[in-house]
């Protein structure tokens, strides 16, 4: 069997997170209450457009990035996009080792994608239509880049009143999936103790990029 040496970020989850959040988004049809998934997105990502967008003369990228991470955080389900990554290893993790898995996987997403920000470009989004089932909606999208429709999908959830993204997919690849099926791999060969240390290996080799990026 090949045995898995490192914990990888895949490209396409990179397009996947920068779909989600980094691009200016075209108005959704008027017709829409304010309390839809549509419309809660769409008010998410103008909030951290206009943080990209915002020129204070000595403000550093620090100061962004962390009002950033506040609105992703608050918009992305963390429990339920852990439990559906880990799957059936989920069930058999206890309580406190399902609170240190959503807080190492939130973190791995973090350091690995939101220094990407700062390449961000005016791409533009469209939103097409919404599909409710009580507590669960499917928003579907398309992001425009060099004259290019590329499909994105995303699946959330009602908290609340708030909808929270559990999954993105784009082009019929899910961030979900992706990670479920190299986490699996990591597990069958090093157990879950060895997932639980690739992950803190690739906080910390993110976390050192970052630092060697501004020297």
């Amino acid at each position: 069997m090949k045995k898995i040496n490192k914990l990888h970020s895949l490209p396409l989850l990179l397009a996947l997170f920068l779909a989600a959040f980094l691009v200016f988004i075209n108005d959704p049809p008027s017709c829409h209450a304010a309390n839809q998934p549509i419309d809660q997105l769409h008010e998410s990502v103008n909030r951290i457009i206009d943080i990209l967008r915002r020129d204070i003369p000595g403000e550093q990228w620090v100061t962004k990035k962390e009002e950033i991470v506040s609105i992703v955080k608050s918009r992305f389900a963390a429990d339920e996009l852990a439990q559906r990554v880990l799957a059936l290893n989920w069930r058999s993790r206890t309580d406190p080792e399902k609170e240190q898995f959503i807080s190492l996987f939130s973190q791995v997403l973090e350091t690995t994608y939101i220094n990407r920000l700062k390449s961000y470009s005016d791409e533009e989004v469209t939103f097409n239509k919404q599909i409710v089932n009580n507590d669960k909606a499917i928003v579907y999208s398309e992001i425009i880049k060099n004259n290019q429709e590329i499909p994105i999908v995303y699946r959330v959830k009602e908290v609340k009143g708030q909808w929270l993204v559990y999954d993105i997919i784009i082009e019929g690849v899910s961030l979900v999936q992706n990670y479920r099926q190299q986490f699996d791999q990591i597990i069958n060969h090093e157990g879950y103790d060895g997932l639980v240390r690739r992950m803190k290996e690739k906080i910390e080799e993110n976390k050192k990029n970052d630092i060697e990026a501004k020297e």
